[in-house]
């Protein structure tokens, strides 16, 4: 796991390569390095995971020097691509198979890389440059276009040292972001700054780019089995995705936070690893937000290294500074990400294995069944012209309604921080372009899932997971991100993945490794309890941020929303209220301007 970035020109460029370095340094605190020729400079900061010798250091030349790399992430299958090569390997790592797979096919065949990655891989004597980033988007990969420079970086903040007059936003960019708390597909809070797409590789000729896609979502084949070989095949799925993460010359952990996913990861680890393993859990003095306990249940029934991060509101107060410093794209939620692999890192791990993707592909969220619910209100829809009377809940629902002639693609609409009418009455901008087109897939379960996944786990949970984790020198790996679970996943009927309970395929396949408490209770995961906080140890902070963004938007209603939610009597939920706060914040703190 690494940083990277590079800039590419027509004409000669003279970067400044150490503020560029760093930038990236945290990304990678075990070596930081560049390449450059007359129209070209590639940087590189790393995190070694996979042979830690200085050989595998980037950027990474082949024996020839023809051929320059620098790669961001992890490939998981490397062992079984580097038995297809003949070739006299000097390093043990990925790296190196990457180079050489991609000097013996190009991007012909991208779809075979298994892993998380973002890369760029240039040919100094074709004067070409190829960059890709992986299926699902775990790894970020921004990009910046003038008429004479593409730049690219793993971070927002580095494209900035490069090209620092893109340090602006505007009134629709920060509507689209406060309705979908992030920035959704390719663009992002700065306009001038897009991503390349998930499962997509640019091509570089020596002036122009072309972009194509190496993998994309596909109506899937419905599987029509039986229940028990669902089940048996998705414990040898899940199990196999675990093992391949486990490859590392660093000690590694899992984040163990009571819940199914995290303890199932947990337990498949520990039976490969024994007693080895090591977990980490949050536990707060508020025992309303904790799952201490559940999680160590887990560690003991499988006799992990068991740390307990305990935190009091004056603890997360010391890490709230950082942790919003250490946002590269605006976020409301992450921090708890943040906090954990900190201290995580702190005790001497370099690598750790998330549950993240659990939810998203074996219904883990209500969301998966409100829909119908709301498909059985439609006559609702004939009262938007109501939607500034309704409570501010049920305004969430109005635009729901208003898209259920988009089948699936409805489905997202469950996913918004603010409303339409809230976005443009209470703050004053102008409505969100940012729209779902309509789901050319049959509204299923698994058609949903990848609505999902477009519109809050990528632009959401992956980005927070790789910038909150990154931002200590930590990699984190998410076995349910997996392709062949995902396409497990997706393959399954309703009516098998359904069940009678939230993740019923996951708990009925993997209940007898797992106490009873981790399934027989109310799904919880990483909290905080923010709500106290921002009314007592974090309300001068938070008031400040949110007069600051009203006044910066014109929209005074917000200084009388805080006061009323200060008050316990505001509609607004404290979720919605931190997104501001944290909105506000990155702005300053990145000397962000926002145009008309």
């Amino acid at each position: 796991m690494c940083g990277i970035a590079g800039q590419l020109s027509t004409t000669n460029i003279q970067p400044n390569t150490q503020s560029v370095l760093a930038a990236l340094a945290h990304r990678g605190p075990d070596a930081q390095a560049f390449w450059s020729s007359d129209n070209i400079c590639l940087w590189h900061a790393r995190l070694s995971i996979i042979d830690t010798d200085a050989r595998a250091n980037q950027p990474f030349t082949d024996v020839t020097g023809r051929y320059v790399l620098v790669f961001n992430g992890e490939i998981y299958n490397y062992h079984a691509l580097k038995a297809t090569l003949s070739f006299d390997w000097q390093t043990s790592s990925d790296t190196e198979l990457l180079m050489e797979w991609l000097k013996a096919y190009g991007h012909s065949r991208l779809d075979e890389l298994e892993g998380m990655f973002a890369f760029a891989f240039y040919d100094t004597q074709s004067n070409t440059c190829i960059l890709a980033r992986d299926r699902f988007g775990k790894k970020p990969l921004y990009l910046h276009k003038t008429a004479e420079v593409f730049s690219f970086a793993s971070e927002v903040r580095v494209l900035l040292k490069m090209q620092p007059e893109a340090a602006y936003t505007t009134r629709q960019q920060l509507s689209n972001w406060l309705y979908w708390q992030s920035i959704p597909g390719q663009e992002s809070l700065l306009p001038e700054i897009t991503q390349l797409a998930p499962g997509t590789y640019l091509e570089w000729n020596g002036g122009e780019w072309v972009q194509h896609s190496f993998c994309s979502w596909q109506t899937p084949t419905l599987v029509q089995t039986n229940e028990d070989t669902v089940l048996s095949d998705l414990k040898k799925t899940v199990s196999a995705a675990v093992q391949k993460r486990l490859v590392a010359d660093v000690p590694f952990a899992t984040f163990l936070s009571g819940g199914v996913d995290s303890s199932i990861i947990t337990a498949l680890a520990a039976q490969q690893l024994g007693a080895s393993l090591n977990t980490f859990t949050v536990s707060f003095d508020e025992a309303a937000f904790s799952e201490h306990h559940i999680a160590a249940e887990v560690a003991k029934r499988y006799g992990t290294q068991h740390h307990e991060i305990r935190l009091t509101p004056q603890d997360f107060l010391k890490e709230i500074e950082a942790g919003l410093a250490a946002t590269d794209h605006p976020s409301g939620d992450g921090l708890n990400t943040y906090v954990v692999s900190k201290h995580t890192q702190a005790a001497g791990f370099k690598m750790a294995l998330s549950g993240i993707g659990g939810d998203e592909w074996f219904l883990g969220y209500h969301y998966f069944t409100a829909l119908d619910a709301l498909k059985k209100k439609q006559v609702l829809r004939h009262l938007s012209s109501f939607t500034g009377l309704l409570p501010l809940r049920y305004r969430k629902a109005m635009d729901v309604l208003a898209n259920l002639d988009k089948g699936a693609a409805a489905y997202a609409y469950q996913r918004i921080l603010f409303d339409c009418y809230t976005v443009q009455k209470a703050f004053g901008l102008p409505l969100p372009t940012l729209q779902p087109s309509a789901a050319v897939w049959p509204d299923t379960m698994s058609a949903r899932s990848v609505e999902e996944w477009r519109y809050y786990t990528q632009p959401v949970l992956l980005r927070d997971t790789d910038q909150y984790s990154m931002a200590v020198g930590l990699e984190l790996r998410a076995p349910f991100m997996d392709q062949d679970v995902v396409d497990f996943a997706l393959s399954l009927p309703d009516e098998i993945k359904r069940g009678t309970r939230s993740k019923y395929l996951l708990i009925e396949a993997f209940k007898e490794l797992l106490p009873t408490s981790v399934y027989e209770r109310k799904k919880q995961g990483f909290t905080l309890p923010w709500e106290q906080w921002m009314r007592h140890e974090l309300k001068e902070f938070c008031q400040n941020r949110i007069a600051a963004f009203a006044q910066r938007i014109d929209a005074p209603q917000l200084n009388t929303e805080w006061a009323q939610f200060v008050l316990g009597r505001g509609q607004w939920s404290w979720s919605r209220l931190w997104s501001i706060v944290a909105l506000e914040d990155y702005l300053i703190r990145n000397e962000i301007t926002v145009r008309a």
